[in-house]
């Protein structure tokens, strides 16, 4: 991990986002295998949040699982080749863990919420017996919930995960590469966002096409599982790849993005340009 200095957040233009993606293909194309299995791996301990309390235990861990991802990338940046290990290496640093489980926990409690002032009132008419049924994985008991609460339930979902990325995107690398305190990295990570709304609504915009073909094959992959019939082993693999690799996509813009605007020392900076910059690492 490194310590370097945090320097003043920058104001970029609309086409950085553009960018980002581009240059995020850069990335994952040194070392595509060994990032793949780091994200086959991420996509493992999520599959966990799921469970009871051992989900809520994956959710707290998830910034720390971040920072590894982040790093990762890092790395490859720099010319290195990341092994699995990277992916847990926040949790056995001496700084910034502690500030990371906050983060976790902090937006952990601020999704609850969410959900609960969405749904108030609506999960009380829900019969005891369908949502056991369903806590038992049995998925033909959602066709009985009433729609309204469904559209709810979706909608404080969809609330909760945009207002903990918000928090999450720059306060994540800031904790772990600029040793941030969890209230300064969330104030100057929400700052950044605002500032840099132009790209980042760019970002989020490409992200959002690339993310449609994904979603239409999970949605025939449901579709296909709720009517009874089984879901084709060929639309499975594909799930099973996409996923990871979008993810990776994911965590390569959000890298760039953070690099871009706060800074970040390093050989080879200037990713898919073949430009290289050899500025001085503080291990």
């Amino acid at each position: 991990m490194s310590d370097q200095p945090l320097k003043p957040a920058r104001r970029l233009p609309a086409a950085r986002g553009l960018v980002w993606v581009s240059h995020s293909w850069s990335l994952l194309r040194r070392q595509p295998l060994r990032l793949l299995l780091i994200s086959l791996f991420f996509q493992f301990f999520l599959s966990f949040s799921q469970a009871d309390a051992l989900g809520l235990l994956v959710i707290l861990c998830l910034p720390v699982l971040s920072a590894g991802m982040l790093h990762a990338f890092y790395l490859v940046a720099r010319g290195e080749k990341p092994m699995l290990a990277v992916l847990f290496m926040p949790f056995i640093a001496k700084k910034g863990v502690s500030q990371l489980l906050l983060l976790g926990g902090l937006v952990l409690v601020l999704a609850l919420l969410v959900v609960s002032l969405v749904l108030a009132g609506q999960m009380v008419d829900i019969d005891p017996d369908i949502l056991s049924r369903i806590e038992q994985g049995d998925l033909d008991a959602i066709q009985l919930i009433d729609p309204q609460i469904m559209q709810a339930a979706v909608v404080a979902m969809a609330i909760g995960a945009a207002l903990s990325g918000c928090i999450t995107y720059f306060s994540v690398p800031l904790i772990w590469f600029k040793q941030l305190s969890l209230g300064k990295a969330v104030v100057i990570g929400l700052k950044a966002l605002g500032q840099n709304w132009k790209p980042l609504l760019v970002l989020g915009a490409l992200l959002g096409l690339l993310a449609i073909p994904i979603a239409l094959l999970l949605g025939s992959f449901y579709l296909s599982a709720l009517s009874g019939g089984a879901g084709s082993a060929w639309m499975a693999f594909l799930l099973l790849l996409l996923g990871p690799m979008f993810q990776l996509i994911l965590f390569a813009t959000q890298y760039l993005a953070f690099r871009d605007i706060f800074g970040l020392d390093e050989v080879g900076a200037d990713v898919g340009s073949g430009k290289t910059r050899e500025d001085q690492l503080v291990a």
